[in-house]
């Protein structure tokens, strides 16, 4: 839905009368924008916008709540700045916790059926970022409830929104996949979510597997295949442990994701293909690119957005949540003495996924009730 919407907000900038649409939070994070160049990542630093207007109103209007109307300025009242950048006429609409800006350079307001048509669009970004929002399925069907949790569903809001690479960064088992999934899900791109699993992948097959090959183009290669980023294009292609990716390998990787272009093994041929890639890692890149295993352009180009996700261990209040949404793994049989004291003192190395693991194990294997010490045995 985000994609469709944002196709909408693309499309009335084919009327010359609107110079600039753009999407910021109410802490003055710029999410996305399109038309008239836009400088900078928050409107307090950013420039190409009056941010001095655009300011006084986002402290006039601290609290964004449903009640909130339409802001309009016209040529008669817009701001200095404004009038520097030959705008005429703003609007300003708060969509939940974001405000959808639009502006335009022409002498002529914004007919009747232009502000309605910008409200509905408003309306629905509203509605499909509330529906995010107070969507409590997360990792699977769980979800967290603290601050760190709260904090990755609110980058997951956002990054959906955006259009660059990211990295999902944290220990094997937290639900990096299943994140990326979300991301996708949220963003309404119109192709598939693709799944390239480097480390089950050979690594000098691993450009035909993304690029495809042509008939004979190595030995083996018996017919022509279609690679991983064919089938993901206007979609989401996910690179599950980036890590394992060869240098030699990495340099392609980044002029695809620079330009979009590949070229299919064994044809000399271009081709194009609008993916948005969104790699994971247990690693730490950083000291990878110390030790010169991992390519730096590349980690600059991957991190321009994160999303650092927790172990359990560190948000073990989680972990009743987490059993009662899969309570269905208990096969019917109800926790006993000491069953939630024996889950929340183990350190849970192998995180949601060995959470998973026991549950089901305690479901199969164990009588009711599950005591402690059957969840003990099975640790």
């Amino acid at each position: 839905m985000l994609e469709i919407l944002k196709e909408s907000l693309q499309d009335i900038l084919l009327d010359k009368r609107v110079s600039l649409v753009m999407l910021y939070h109410k802490d003055g994070e710029i999410l996305w924008s399109r038309g008239r160049a836009v400088f900078g990542t928050s409107i307090a630093e950013g420039r190409g916008f009056p941010a001095g207007l655009i300011q006084k109103n986002m402290a006039v209007k601290k609290s964004v709540s449903d009640t909130d109307r339409l802001i309009y300025f016209h040529e008669e009242n817009v701001s200095e700045s404004a009038q520097k950048l030959l705008i005429k006429h703003i609007l300003i609409y708060p969509v939940n916790d974001y405000f959808l800006y639009i502006d335009s350079g022409c002498t002529l307001s914004f007919s009747k059926s232009e502000i309605e048509k910008i409200k509905l669009l408003a309306d629905l970004l509203q509605k499909t970022i509330s529906q995010i929002k107070h969507q409590n399925r997360i990792f699977g069907e769980p979800s967290g409830s603290g601050e760190a949790m709260n904090q990755v569903k609110e980058l997951i809001l956002k990054f959906s929104i955006e259009e660059d690479c990211v990295l999902l960064c944290g220990e094997t088992g937290v639900g990096k996949s299943y994140v990326a999934e979300l991301i996708h899900r949220y963003s309404g791109l119109k192709g598939n979510f693709i799944v390239c699993d480097t480390t089950t992948v050979n690594q000098e097959l691993l450009e035909s597997e993304l690029f495809g090959h042509k008939r004979g183009a190595f030995t083996g290669a018996v017919a022509d295949k279609k690679g991983l980023i064919d089938t993901a294009d206007c979609g989401t292609l996910f690179f599950d442990e980036i890590s394992e990716v060869s240098l030699s390998f990495q340099a392609k990787l980044l002029r695809f994701i620079e330009t979009k272009n590949y070229r299919v093994v064994g044809d000399p041929q271009e081709k194009k293909a609008d993916v948005r890639i969104i790699a994971a890692t247990n690693s730490n890149l950083a000291q990878m690119v110390s030790a010169k295993l991992f390519r730096e352009d590349l980690f600059f180009r991957l991190n321009i957005l994160s999303i650092k996700i927790p172990p359990l261990r560190e948000r073990k209040n989680d972990i009743q949540r987490l059993v009662i949404e899969k309570s269905h793994y208990l096969k019917g049989k109800i926790p006993g003495k000491h069953f939630w004291e024996a889950l929340a003192d183990y350190r849970w190395p192998g995180n949601i996924r060995e959470l998973f693991t026991v549950i089901k194990r305690a479901g199969i294997l164990c009588g009711s009730p599950i005591t402690g010490d059957d969840i003990k045995k099975l640790l």
